[in-house]
């Protein structure tokens, strides 16, 4: 019983598309009003008496407060004008039971494939008018993809059909141009250049071989300069040698004067332990008086005498260098 009283409402809808619309504003609102008490089947005549309003200037410039009124907000009229404008009411009967969103979204395809079946990412084929306003986004970026990549296609099918024709147009204009035969000619002042290249090549040796001569000069100069360096460090190292040899020379002839003055000394001390030796003979210690100088002198030079004798004794058993 609905499904008749939608069939009735299109059918009445399609009748009145064919009827020229009213330039009386009052009788325009009037029948967007019924439109809007029967639903989403006349969402197409809304568009269309939208549309024939706006472009006629009935509100006198007052359009979208005069939709407003009519509890419409910009979203809606846009999209209802859109769809009175892209979809033919006559090739898409079934358009007055769908939604203002799938109809919008319907109005926004390519015209030809508005009626065409489509393939789903769920693996169903559907008409747009089947689908749902998800199914019918997806189906729009799918084609607009094949879109692009079709332009694409034919882009670089147009690159490859100008590179092709002039390749072509090259082969017929050679084909066209008299055979050329390459013929060598020696320019002029060829003779001239190559006589100036070669007296330029014996200049490059004869500077070649100075610098090699300056060179080995150099290297022999370097080797000279290694061999004086050398020469001096070896003097550096004698005039040391030599220095060291000094010391030792200066050192054995100070000893050798402290041998012979040490020489002079244990002769003078031998001779006077002779004389002593005489004197300790010929002394009778019973003839001198007790406590008499003489007998103090005598008995201090015989404590030296062991004092020194006994140091001297045991500085030549155990020697050390000072």
């Amino acid at each position: 019983m609905e499904n008749a009283g939608r069939r009735d409402i299109t059918s009445q809808a399609e009748e009145t598309s064919a009827v020229e619309l009213s330039h009386n504003l009052t009788t325009v609102t009037t029948e967007i009003k019924t439109y809007q008490s029967i639903g989403g089947q006349a969402i197409f005549e809304i568009g269309r008496r939208l549309k024939w309003v706006k472009e006629n200037d009935l509100a006198h410039g007052e359009f979208m407060n005069w939709y407003e009124e009519l509890n419409m907000n910009k979203n809606f009229v846009s999209k209802a004008i859109k769809i009175a404008s892209n979809i033919d009411e006559s090739n898409f009967p079934t358009s007055g039971n769908l939604g203002v969103e799938v109809l919008y979204e319907i109005a926004t395809m390519p015209p030809e494939e508005r009626d065409m079946p489509q393939h789903l990412d769920s693996g169903e084929v559907k008409k747009p008018d089947e689908m749902t306003v998800r199914e019918l986004r997806e189906t729009k970026r799918k084609l607009a993809a094949a879109y692009a990549e079709n332009m694409a296609n034919q882009t670089l099918l147009t690159q490859a059909d100008k590179k092709a024709q002039k390749l072509q147009d090259q082969v017929t204009k050679l084909q066209r141009d008299p055979e050329i035969k390459q013929v060598e000619v020696e320019p002029a002042d060829y003779q001239d250049t190559k006589a100036d290249l070669k007296a330029a090549n014996e200049k490059i040796a004869d500077l070649q071989k100075l610098v090699d001569d300056a060179i080995d000069d150099h290297n022999q100069r370097l080797a000279y300069e290694l061999e004086l360096e050398k020469a001096k460090a070896d003097q550096e190292e004698i005039k040391a040698d030599l220095s060291d040899l000094e010391v030792k020379r200066q050192n054995m002839l100070k000893q050798n004067a402290q041998i012979r003055e040490v020489q002079k000394m244990v002769k003078s001390i031998n001779e006077l332990l002779d004389n002593f030796a005489m004197l300790r003979n010929r002394l009778d210690t019973t003839m001198l008086p007790d406590e008499s100088s003489l007998v103090q002198g005598l008995t201090e030079m015989a404590d030296k005498l062991i004092e020194n004798g006994q140091v001297l004794h045991d500085d030549l058993a155990h020697p050390y260098h000072v």
